[in-house]
């Protein structure tokens, strides 16, 4: 785990009414069928399910909803949190499509489209389109993302065993100006609602920019 990472104590407190009724809905799910919906794995013994995301495991405690990175007692941070929540309780174990949509593609995919914008993709734009390929890509590993052709940089994260999403930097020259997009597999809405795939681009977008700082 990074520090950016680990949840800071009012996290928690902030958005406790987004919490209350996350939890809610998870507890309300049976464990096997959530694991089964979404590849996790539930342990039985200690009423625990394990997920991996963005290359970290995470301890999940059914039906309380605390989550820890595994072997640790530190807290993702909140909007992680909520997010695999909201992927327990939601994933209905449709198959990924391998076929890559817009965010304006999405179930009322419009009605959020000038904040994906703001905090996910021009933020990209701004941060890394001036920074060396390789070094891009060696931050995206890093955060067990899976390289592919279609763009300068192609990444796609894999926030949850059956949500990932992708990353293309398209750095630009002299003549062509670079450019940013986030797209999503065509299964997305099967396992989060748009609201929560907002988040889940905000959070992808900037834990990339925190961690290419990190290193480089």
């Amino acid at each position: 785990m990074f520090p950016y990472m680990i949840a800071e104590d009012k996290d928690t407190y902030n958005y406790k009414p987004a919490f209350e009724y996350a939890i809610k809905c998870f507890a309300a799910e049976d464990p096997l069928k959530m694991t089964g919906n979404s590849g996790a794995i539930f342990d039985p013994n200690q009423s625990m399910i394990r997920l991996k995301s963005l290359g970290q495991v995470f301890d999940i405690k059914y039906p309380e909803g605390n989550i820890v990175f595994s072997g640790s007692k530190h807290m993702p941070t909140w909007n992680w949190r909520w997010l695999i929540l909201h992927y327990l309780s939601r994933a209905d174990a449709a198959p990924i499509k391998n076929k890559l949509i817009t965010y304006r593609e999405l179930e009322h995919g419009n009605v959020n489209y000038s904040a994906i914008l703001s905090k996910c993709i021009d933020p990209l734009v701004k941060n890394l389109l001036q920074e060396p390929v390789e070094q891009i890509k060696a931050a995206c590993l890093i955060l067990d993302a899976s390289l592919e052709e279609g763009a300068d940089v192609c990444a796609k994260m894999h926030l949850f065993p059956r949500f990932p999403l992708t990353i293309k930097l398209w750095l630009g020259d002299d003549e062509i100006k670079g450019s940013a997009n986030i797209l999503f597999d065509l299964s997305a809405n099967h396992y989060l609602d748009t609201e929560a795939i907002n988040e889940a681009a905000i959070m992808v977008s900037s834990f990339l920019i925190m961690q290419y700082e990190l290193i480089f």
